[in-house]
């Protein structure tokens, strides 16, 4: 996946690239959430020496991109799934029992626990998930900035 933004600071191999945020960027969990909003923030490595204000070309893996989405909508929609057949089990198939949908809902809350915690520990132990990828030129960061006006993107 490629995204374009612009490098805000530079430290030890690492670029801060700010980026215009997405309808699925809230999700993701790849990126920081800038100010107001409307900006994510990605550490990147930098390997070609971008430098602040730099306009780039930032590539993420693919596969950290789909293992996030599955973590973060799948997991609990199996949680409690799972949470219901254990109280759907424990009130021996009952169709008036309550137990079930009490136990899904509980178990979907402990899914949810259990993706943050996770989420802070990938945080700390996970290493750059991006790579600058290339330095654009004035020309191109203009030509995107036209496409994107005319096409509506970050209206």
């Amino acid at each position: 996946m490629t995204e374009t933004g612009i490098v805000v600071s530079v430290k030890h191999g690492a670029a801060v690239v700010s980026m215009p945020m997405y309808g699925g960027c809230k999700s993701c969990g790849i990126c920081i959430d800038g100010e107001g909003g409307h900006e994510v923030l990605l550490l990147a490595k930098n390997e070609i020496g971008a430098v602040e204000g730099n306009t780039v070309e930032i590539e993420i893996s693919a596969g950290k991109v789909v293992s996030a989405a599955f973590i973060v909508y799948l997991v609990p929609v199996f949680v409690t799934i799972i949470g219901f057949m254990v109280g759907h089990w424990m009130t021996g198939g009952d169709d008036e029992a309550l137990l079930p949908i009490v136990l899904a809902i509980v178990f979907l809350i402990l899914s949810f626990v259990g993706v943050a915690l996770y989420d802070l520990r990938l945080r700390k132990t996970e290493t750059h998930e991006a790579t600058v990828a290339r330095i654009l030129s004035p020309e191109e960061v203009e030509e995107r900035n036209r496409s994107a006006h005319d096409t509506g993107i970050g209206e």
